[in-house]
């Protein structure tokens, strides 16, 4: 077992019996080892959910026993189910409702540790709701070729699922966003990436690139795909947006990117520019082709989540980053609260519970087309490299 850092997981061969009953997975020795001669068991628990560290996250996760013992322990459970193949238990819980952290958090660590084994590994989800499982499930077809069992829902008949190695959590992770821990892997962003295009059947590798002034023989039109949000941090000016993106040589496509993951994966990978306000839907980078453009922008007092969730992580992706960072008149909080509030003061003596309902929950954006504009003529220059 390996514990520390943002993830703890062990990695069990041999006689391996899961108990979903019990949440214990038996590392079942053979007479002959030297530890029975020392112990009659050995005790280790985890929570198979790489976010060590926040307690909210991992209060929500369920916790897991390996036990190591001897082939007479008393109440070591029955063969149920043998096969031969390694099994992998990881959990869907906590922040995996989030399309944001279900990347980051779950599944850039499940490609890290599943990749290896070319498909042929059982992968056990726990703490996972159905429409969660069934929402991913090219993913989970692209890692494996079993069907994924929801361990908490087998039913514990004093029998267990064996295998001949388990492993019980996720590799890759570190302290940083969307990213791998290539200390520990030999896969990148970039491997990750490129997985994704095969797994949705993405034929968009590159971005668009433009042609010189002086070549006119070809006419290209460079996508912009706008991502929308309806409840928080959206744009309240969006029209205005695309006629100026439209006047510029843009086709532009308007949309929120929904939990529909194929249909989302499609409508990046065919962007050529990709712009959004800092929120999940920027998660969609990791669908863009090589070379794209990805702008993030920035409401009011995000910068750190806007640097270290998307701006940061982006380098590792094969896509050209910009950010436009609004000023305060672009925001809604300018109708909410007077000038010299503690909010457009001190934004950082905030506590994150006061936080986030007024700067990520209750903050839209209108944006300054003429400042802008740039931007955009920036995005189109580079996608003439």
């Amino acid at each position: 077992c390996r514990f520390g850092g943002r993830s703890d997981y062990c990695d069990i061969e041999g006689d391996v019996r899961v108990d979903p009953g019990s949440a214990t997975v038996y590392q079942v020795l053979h007479p002959s080892s030297d530890f029975i001669a020392k112990s009659t068991a050995a005790m280790t628990m985890i929570k198979p959910y790489p976010r060590n560290g926040d307690e909210t996250a991992m209060g929500l996760v369920r916790e897991w026993t390996v036990k190591t013992v001897p082939p007479d322990h008393e109440g070591l459970p029955h063969f149920h189910h043998d096969d031969s193949s390694p099994a992998l238990v990881f959990s869907l819980g906590a922040y995996f409702g989030n399309y944001f952290h279900a990347f980051t958090d779950v599944l850039v660590s499940l490609f890290v540790t599943a990749r290896p084994f070319d498909r042929r590994l059982h992968l056990l989800v726990t703490n996972g709701h159905h429409l969660q499982v069934a929402k991913f499930a090219t993913m989970w077809q692209a890692l494996s070729r079993y069907e994924v069992i929801d361990i908490d829902k087998v039913q514990p008949d004093g029998k267990a699922l064996c295998f001949s190695r388990v492993i019980l959590g996720l590799k890759g992770r570190d302290g940083k966003e969307l990213s791998i821990n290539t200390s520990e892997t030999q896969y990148t962003m970039k491997d990750f990436k490129h997985f994704l295009r095969s797994a949705y059947s993405l034929n968009k590798t590159t971005a668009i690139k433009l042609q010189t002034e002086d070549d006119k023989t070809t006419t290209l039109v460079p996508r912009l795909l706008i991502i929308s949000r309806e409840r928080t941090r959206t744009f309240t000016n969006t029209e205005e947006i695309m006629t100026m993106a439209r006047d510029l040589g843009y086709q532009v496509t308007v949309t929120e990117l929904d939990s529909n993951v194929s249909r989302s994966a499609r409508l990046a990978n065919r962007a050529d520019v990709m712009m959004g306000i800092h929120g999940a839907g920027l998660t969609n980078m990791v669908f863009l082709p090589e070379d794209a453009v990805v702008i993030q922008v920035v409401p009011f007092a995000v910068d750190w989540f806007a640097t270290n969730y998307f701006g940061e992580p982006s380098k590792g992706m094969e896509v050209r980053y910009l950010e436009y960072k609004i000023e305060r008149e672009e925001s809604s909080l300018v109708k909410q609260y007077p000038p010299d509030d503690v909010v457009f003061t001190d934004p950082s003596s905030f506590r994150w519970e006061e936080f986030s309902p007024i700067y990520m929950l209750n903050q839209n954006v209108t944006l300054n087309v003429t400042r802008f504009r740039p931007v955009l003529l920036e995005a189109l220059e580079l996608l003439h490299q």
